[in-house]
């Protein structure tokens, strides 16, 4: 179960995304910081991936679309089992 799903398609950062969320990091165009190894923002719990979630020297591919997503994934997977282990 979660919370909120957002769900975007588009070709650049939306900067309502950055205006709505004052607590979530974004980098100077909008996009999401993101830790890259859990693809965590700056708000616990919080997890982006795919083309809105940047990182320091990567390009915006499919393929890293991917990458992130799956990271993503992960990410949550762990952070969940470290809250329920609790």
């Amino acid at each position: 179960d979660v919370d909120t799903v957002i769900y975007a398609l588009g070709t650049m950062a939306n900067p309502i995304i950055a205006r709505s969320t004052p607590t979530l990091k974004t980098d100077a165009r909008g996009y999401i910081e993101v830790d890259r190894q859990t693809q965590m923002t700056s708000i616990p719990g919080v997890f982006a991936g795919g083309d809105i979630a940047k990182t320091p020297g990567t390009s915006t591919t499919v393929i890293h679309a991917m990458q992130t997503g799956r990271r993503a994934a992960q990410g949550i997977l762990n952070y969940i089992s470290q809250k329920t282990d609790k």
